[in-house]
């Protein structure tokens, strides 16, 4: 499965050491890496937003993690033969081959309808006729050190509680909270893989807006997500005060998104750029 990693940076310090970690593993697996510079003018591989997505490139919102798009539309335009899409963070370490883990999940099928409750296994009376059911598209991976948690619980809980994570399919009808620093998809799911924008003061939810409509699409398509497969450590915690500033103006939304709620202003915003990007990948002829 050819393969590229899509990784944002906006720090040289940190962009050094994630590579002198990954290199070794990305020449091993032989995948292309794509780095995004964000910033005040954002660039891919030496583009401009402009140069990657022309009249496409309002979709796109800067200085967050959403910034990410770049890379994945670079991926649309100028790459049409790689298969499956990693994107991580600069701050993380692989722990194993994360990105052979992520592969040997997108290449499995896994049922859908019902869950185990063994990991790696089926116990008696797990039907057999579902236990391939379903194309994995996206490899959701976790991480061990510093935790990806909200604002108010990594104030109670602090940065560096271990975290004991789910290892399988996330089950048909089911959501989960998507944390796109350790990621893999499959190129099918470019058109649903859109971090929702950084507006009306909503932040730090673009991975987990993706996540919810990403996972209706699945769902609607029979196709399935899992998750734990893969595994870094997460070197660096965001400032836990900008983050509750930041994290405030989605909360109450991300209660009812899920549920099919977008009567707040920003949906209407996040559906005008999710339709723009749409409308630049159909251009891509993926």
């Amino acid at each position: 499965m050819k393969t590229a990693i899509v990784i944002p940076t906006i720090r040289p310090e940190s962009m050094k050491i994630f590579m002198e970690a990954w290199t070794p593993l990305i020449k091993k697996n032989k995948v292309k890496l794509i780095t995004v510079f964000d910033g005040e003018h954002p660039t891919v591989e030496g583009k401009t937003v402009k140069q990657v997505m022309g009249k496409h490139a309002d979709s796109l919102t800067n200085f967050n993690a959403g910034i990410r798009n770049l890379g994945f539309a670079y991926v649309a335009k100028f790459l049409p033969d790689i298969e499956a899409i990693i994107t991580l963070d600069d701050d993380e370490v692989p722990i194993g081959d994360p990105i052979k883990d992520h592969i040997n999940a997108l290449n499995m099928h896994v049922p859908i309808s019902w869950i185990s409750t063994a990991v790696d296994d089926y116990t008696r009376g797990f039907p057999y006729k579902i236990r391939n059911e379903a194309e994995v598209v996206l490899s959701h991976g976790v991480w061990e050190g510093v935790a990806d948690w909200d604002a108010q619980t990594q104030l109670a809980k602090g940065s560096h509680r271990p975290i004991e994570f789910y290892k399988g399919p996330v089950p048909k009808g089911i959501y989960y909270p998507m944390c796109s620093m350790n990621l893999a998809f499959k190129r099918k799911m470019l058109p649903h893989i859109f971090h929702a924008p950084w507006a009306l003061g909503v932040n730090r939810f673009d991975d987990i807006f993706t996540g919810i409509e990403s996972k209706r699409e699945m769902d609607k398509n029979g196709w399935a997500a899992v998750t734990g497969y893969a595994r870094v450590h997460h070197e660096r915690a965001s400032n836990v005060h900008e983050n509750i500033k930041h994290e405030a103006p989605g909360i109450e939304l991300n209660e009812t998104f899920w549920k099919g709620d977008e009567s707040h202003q920003y949906f209407k915003i996040y559906r005008e750029k999710l339709k723009i990007w749409q409308e630049f990948i159909k251009s891509c002829q993926i």
